[in-house]
């Protein structure tokens, strides 16, 4: 048993996290929607996410069977929306072929949409006992410190290289308890930020701390400009309803409900001719917000406008009226959803 696989199981009897909701099952379905959830996604946001979603989908099945749009409605405010539709489409795939059970083989998970070689690695240790490694950018960070690897994630040789520790360093026994432990310690100790190395198990050969590394490991990425995208929207209104559209599956907030939306606000008038056989209407508010993604800012300008009819006037296919009441409840983007807050409907 490798130095630092001693050490974390030995740390994480006392002092891991032990209580979360995944943490009470080996049902394979249960631990891949937390792991999906939990991409680049801070574990106190992903609670009330998970156990509402597996409340309403408990099983494969459940969520093959599914409405897509409830899916969605369910994921929406959690952020990075391609994880929702590769698990809704990984569910029909596993439903299909593997008659509503995950499979336990590393090379048939990552073959279904969204499982990477991590992801499939922590399905495998905490669901089937399998010794496989995982590498997610917790576990990247404290190998890096450990072994004391100067260098900026990212690169391909770097990549390789953790690969082969974080193989390398696998219990015999315990890979459940080693995994998670390994998973608690960089979201807890070895943070990116003010790592609390005072209490880290790993201190005494830990090459960054040896040597006063620790805040310089790993090597910040290069700043690069993050360019901004502006589109402008209309919120449009009558008495008891708002004019919405579906995102298509792919691209910004794909698949979920927003205002139509334009590369240059269009003249008003004739746009609600067009498309409503409006005439009449009122500037209420107009004003602009900013969203930011992974790699781009999307500057938003709105212009939210009201009808004086209560009647729902036909609209294009592609465009559909809400109801007030059940706005709250729609699968919505978190910036949409604010959106409405700020504004104060008639």
């Amino acid at each position: 048993m490798s130095y630092i696989s001693k050490q974390l199981i030995s740390w994480h009897k006392n002092y891991g996290r032990h209580n979360l909701p995944w943490q009470q099952t080996r049902d394979p379905y249960a631990i891949w929607v937390s792991e999906i959830m939990l991409q680049q996604t801070q574990v106190t946001t992903v609670i009330k996410y998970y156990q509402k979603f597996m409340d309403n989908f408990p099983t494969v099945s459940a969520l093959a069977e599914a409405d897509e749009e409830k899916v969605m409605k369910l994921w929406a405010g959690l952020g990075y929306y391609a994880r929702a539709r590769n698990l809704y489409k990984s569910a029909t795939i596993v439903s299909n072929e593997y008659k509503g059970v995950l499979p336990s083989s590393m090379e048939n998970l990552i073959a279904l949409p969204g499982i990477g070689r991590s992801t499939a690695g922590a399905i495998c240790a905490f669901s089937f006992g399998q010794l496989k490694p995982i590498l997610d950018g917790n576990v990247k960070r404290v190998l890096m410190r450990f072994y004391g690897i100067k260098d900026r994630l990212g690169n391909s040789k770097i990549e390789k290289n953790l690969w082969e520790l974080a193989e390398s360093n696998l219990p015999k026994f315990n890979i459940e308890i080693y995994t998670q432990s390994l998973m608690d310690l960089g979201s807890t100790i070895c943070k990116r930020k003010n790592a609390e190395c005072c209490v880290c198990p790993l201190t005494t050969n830990c090459q960054s701390n040896l040597n006063n590394w620790v805040d310089t490991i790993p090597l910040p990425k290069i700043k690069k400009i993050i360019p901004t995208k502006e589109i402008f929207t209309l919120i449009v209104e009558n008495k008891k309803n708002i004019l919405f559209f579906k995102k298509p599956p792919k691209g910004i907030w794909g698949g979920l409900w927003a205002f139509p939306e334009f590369d240059q606000l269009p003249s008003t008038q004739d746009w609600l001719s067009k498309n409503l056989q409006a005439k009449k209407y009122t500037v209420e508010n107009k004003g602009e917000f900013t969203a930011k993604f992974t790699h781009f800012k999307l500057r938003v300008f709105y212009q939210h406008i009201l009808l004086p009819s209560t009647i729902l006037l036909p609209c294009p296919k592609e465009l559909y009226w809400i109801p007030k009441i059940e706005i709250n409840d729609g699968a919505m983007p978190a910036p949409i959803k604010k959106l409405i807050n700020k504004i104060t409907f008639a």
